[in-house]
Formats: structure tokens, C-alpha cells, sequence
């Protein structure tokens, strides 16, 4: 990529059960590669820098990457907020981390439904979730979904491109 001029910023939430993988799920998008991460305490931050269309311009994403654990959430609230979009996040192998979705949308309610991506992680150690299932819950809020894996990579760039879509079509609106 071009050094870009100016840069726009995009706040991205990633939310979801602990251990459904949201950590090395980011640390794939910002660094192209598989990293075995620990549980996250609170928060984390990471970001990365999406071309668009203009060599005078690009858009840093600056993506909050929330702890699952119920200890957490009496802070998080206060920093999901400003978000533009918002990834919910749930184990292809734990049904239970797609049941409590519902808590997790309450919890990026501020965020817009179309800047908003149900991310099932996992999937190289197969499904334990019928499709259906899934599909019910993405239909009940009117939001898209994909599954994917963190670890082999698969349909990681369905994600990046959907993610550069939703940044863009962002920080279009806002200009």
C-alpha cells in the first residue's frame, strides 16, 4: 500500500463468550498470521490499517477487543461506546457461547445492525452447532454471519472483506 495521506479511524467492538477465540482472531486480522492467545483481562487493543480505494487515504481500525468473562462486563459498557461496528463473536463447538449472544447484543446496542458481523470461530475442529441454528439467530437480528478459523485461515478473507465493506460504507456516511 501506498503511504496514505490521511488516515480515518473506525472503532471496532469484538465481543463473545471467554475462550471462543475473539484474541487470536484479532491477532490474525492485524498480523496475516495465526497466534495462540491467552485469555484477554478486561480489554486489549490492537489495530491495523485498511487501503481503500484512494492513495491519499486510508482507515486505521482500532479494534477493542473484550474480555467474555461476567467479571469484565461492569466496565465495558462506558468502552463499546463511540463503536462504529461490532463483532460478535461465538465457538462453532459450544452451543452455549451462541445462546448467550443475546447478552452480548445488549451490550452493542449503540452500534448500527448493518456494521454489525456474527463470527462462529473454530470451525477446524468441525461443528458442534447446526447451520440453522445459527442462521435463526443471525435472522432474529438482522445481521450477517460467518464461520470461519482463526487457525487455518479459512474463509478469513470472507472476513476482511466484509470488514473493509463495513469500514468503508462507515466512514462514507460519516463524511
Amino acid at each position: 500500500m501506498t503511504a496514505a495521506s490521511t488516515y480515518k479511524i473506525v472503532k471496532l467492538a469484538v465481543v463473545g463468550d471467554g475462550g471462543v477465540g475473539k484474541s487470536t482472531l484479532i491477532s490474525r486480522l492485524a498480523t496475516g498470521e495465526f497466534i495462540d492467545k491467552n485469555m484477554t483481562v478486561g480489554f486489549d487493543v490492537e489495530s491495523w490499517t485498511i487501503s481503500t480505494n484512494s492513495d491519499s487515504e486510508a482507515i486505521k481500525v482500532a479494534c477493542f477487543d473484550f474480555g467474555g468473562q461476567k467479571q469484565f462486563r461492569f466496565f465495558q459498557g462506558s468502552l463499546i461506546l463511540g463503536a462504529k461496528a461490532a463483532l460478535i463473536v461465538f465457538d462453532c463447538n459450544s452451543y452455549m457461547s451462541l445462546m448467550k449472544i443475546r447478552e452480548w447484543m445488549d451490550m452493542i446496542i449503540g452500534v448500527p445492525d448493518n456494521n454489525k458481523l456474527l463470527v462462529g470461530t473454530k470451525i477446524d475442529m468441525g461443528s458442534g452447532i447446526p447451520i440453522e441454528d445459527i442462521q435463526e439467530i443471525a435472522d432474529d437480528y438482522g445481521i450477517d454471519y460467518i464461520l470461519l478459523s482463526s487457525k487455518t485461515g479459512e474463509n478469513f478473507s470472507q472476513l476482511i472483506d466484509r470488514l473493509k465493506s463495513i469500514c468503508c460504507e462507515t466512514n462514507d456516511n460519516e463524511s
